[in-house]
């Protein structure tokens, strides 16, 4: 029977039909049952398209040709590895999320609606959209289809099985698929209170899962807390056997030592859940074949910003390049040294952190969405605090970002006696600057109270966005600081400025509920404010080089300052009053928009088909 007949049935309250409440909390059925079956299909294809079109498609090409043949078997190996993770990935961002892609995937061939809902779902790597802050880009429609044998007596005239559909929540959940959705920040914090400090360390540990043990109530019959903590080696063991298993294969072909030490520790490290040896081997890799595999970031626990997603980046290292931008890790301890913060904040150990510029092969994993163009790593502050960090630059992604995205918001939203100021140097010294001063700032802190802690668990969910605004902020300050040592010629005085400006439209595009969009706004925001942006009638921007830079200090200064105290009130109320939307903002987006500017590439990876993978 149709949809709207069962609800007049049970509305009527016939006696045929289970008796409901339509208006209560059923309603909830009806009103899925209506975005179901009422969707305009002619609207719903013209707004994939549009959100399709935000992303230039890119094919990344590598040169594979140095590689030893060893090497390029371990490769192979590799990226086998690599694609295996990506499913992790999928269940990390939701449950049944594997089983909606397989669906989707069936599908696609259906119709041109069913391709371009598959199509933005790869882009997506979930029924939620990146650039429209989350918001549900799919329908109860478009679910996993599963059978439960056996879900109903089988007497049932009909089979005694239901087909059911492995659905997803409209509002993409904050923890993600690491935490009970149905557990929120008091009862964790609560349980986690009555656990030895060991436990507390696994419970808030980058490689454990939070999961229930059951229905457990007290002699009252009162529920209490049945939470559990699932290390990933036991969460994703199939998965992850086969990902090792891999590994080791590929550090067997591996004619690099150190390439070879990597891939067996990361193998080793996928079933003991014990990362720190092969994070050393990854700080110490020194390889033609650039290899990031593992958990790493934690950007999708919004709830405590704790657990990290499967990932991984491959690819070629660029010798000239990485030669070159050595300067940067050689003058970190000097760059803490003068940091705009209070001198008790500054560490007197900077460690040496090495960059890797590489030309990008292949990635997998959390990758979703606006492409990264550099990472530091690691997030253990164990290593952060002994070692420091590594970073690993991707110079053609940057290249493409530069090419398609960045010149063309210039035309747009930069003043135009300003725009030939931006160029691709500027902007690539900017990405390596920012990713060296994630190694830089506090990390291990004593709060005002005494305790001793970190930066990350003090500052929780904000964390992800303060630390991509410091490391961006701090970035820009520390470029002119180098500039001023005669390191960086005097000519990026004003192309690194203008170079940032462009860069903050890019990036606060990729959305509000993402942090380094997040974090581009509050600095964008405050900048202007503080009169080191200006606003043209024209709907332009342009830089003030007489107050950029103060303001440039000062932000720094205030960023530093809350995460050395440990400040989650002072984060929350920067965020809240900076990391917005404005009209002015809104209006560059809209001409950006009626001039189809894409927000990101979306990239293929030519190697694939060249390797038959």
């Amino acid at each position: 029977m149709k949809w709207q007949d069962y609800e007049d049935a049970v509305r009527k309250e016939d006696s045929s039909y289970v008796p409901c409440d339509v208006d209560g909390g059923y309603s909830a059925l009806f009103s899925a049952l209506r975005r179901r079956y009422e969707v305009d299909t002619s609207a719903k294809l013209e707004e994939l398209q549009m959100h399709i079109n935000r992303y230039v498609p890119v094919e990344i090409h590598g040169e594979t040709t140095g590689l030893s043949k060893g090497d390029l078997l371990a490769l192979s190996d590799t990226i086998r590895a690599a694609k295996l993770l990506d499913r992790i990935f999928l269940e990390q961002e939701w449950a049944t999320n594997p089983a909606l892609k397989d669906s989707l995937q069936a599908a696609s061939g259906k119709s041109e609606l069913d391709r371009l809902k598959f199509a933005y779902y790869l882009i997506n790597k979930s029924p939620w959209s990146i650039l429209d802050e989350n918001d549900a880009f799919l329908t109860t429609a478009d679910s996993a289809i599963q059978i439960a044998e056996g879900a109903v007596d089988e007497s049932v005239t009909w089979g005694g099985k239901v087909r059911y559909r492995a659905a997803f929540p409209v509002e993409k959940a904050p923890g993600a698929n690491f935490y009970p959705v149905d557990m929120d920040k008091e009862e964790f914090q609560a349980w986690k209170d009555g656990l030895d400090k060991g436990q507390q360390a696994d419970a808030t540990s980058f490689f454990t899962t939070i999961r229930r043990s059951g229905d457990i109530h007290d002699a009252d019959g009162a529920k209490v807390h049945d939470l559990k903590i699932v290390p990933y080696s036991k969460e994703y063991a199939t998965i992850l056997k086969e990902a090792s298993y891999l590994l080791h294969k590929a550090g067997d072909s591996a004619e690099n030592p150190s390439l070879k030490r990597l891939l067996k520790a990361k193998a080793d490290a996928f079933l003991s859940n014990d990362y720190y040896e092969s994070d050393i081997a990854w700080m110490e890799l020194d390889s033609p074949l650039d290899v990031t595999i593992g958990p790493y970031e934690t950007y999708e626990d919004g709830l405590f910003g704790y657990k990290a997603t499967f990932e991984a980046f491959i690819g070629i290292r660029d010798d000239e390049a990485t030669q070159r931008l050595k300067l940067f890790s050689h003058n970190l301890q000097e760059m803490e040294d003068n940091l705009p913060m209070d001198d008790e904040y500054k560490s007197k150990t900077v460690t040496f952190s090495p960059i890797r510029v590489i030309q990008l092969l292949y990635n997998s994993g959390d990758v979703k969405g606006p492409q990264t163009v550099a990472f530091n790593l690691p997030n253990d502050d164990r290593i952060v605090k002994e070692r420091g960090t590594a970073m690993v630059m991707l110079k053609n992604i940057s290249q493409a970002k530069f090419d398609y995205i960045l010149l063309p918001i210039a035309n747009v939203c930069v003043e135009a006696s300003q725009r030939g100021a931006v160029d691709f140097d500027s902007f690539f010294t900017h990405t390596i600057c920012h990713e060296c001063c994630h190694g830089i700032g506090p990390h291990n802190i004593v709060t005002p109270d005494g305790r001793a802690s970190t930066v990350r668990l003090e500052l929780q969910e904000v964390y992800s966005a303060i630390e991509e605004a410091k490391a961006d902020i701090v970035g820009l300050w520390a470029l002119h600081f180098l500039v001023d040592k005669g390191l960086l010629p005097r000519s990026l005085e004003n192309t690194m400025y203008v170079s940032f400006l462009a860069g903050c439209f890019r990036s606060i595009r990729f959305g509000l509920e993402e942090a380094h969009g997040k974090g581009q706004a509050l600095q964008f925001n405050f900048i202007l404010e503080k009169g080191g942006f200006s606003y043209h009638p024209d709907g332009t921007f342009s830089v003030d080089y007489t107050k950029v830079r103060q303001c440039v200090e000062d932000l720094s200064r205030l960023i530093l300052t809350i995460e050395a105290k440990g400040d989650k009130a002072g984060a929350e109320a920067l965020l809240a009053k900076y990391a917005a939307l404005t009209p002015q903002l809104q209006q560059s987006f809209d001409a950006l928009q009626d001039v189809q500017v894409p927000v990101d590439i979306f990239p293929t990876f030519k190697l694939l088909d060249d390797i038959k993978l």
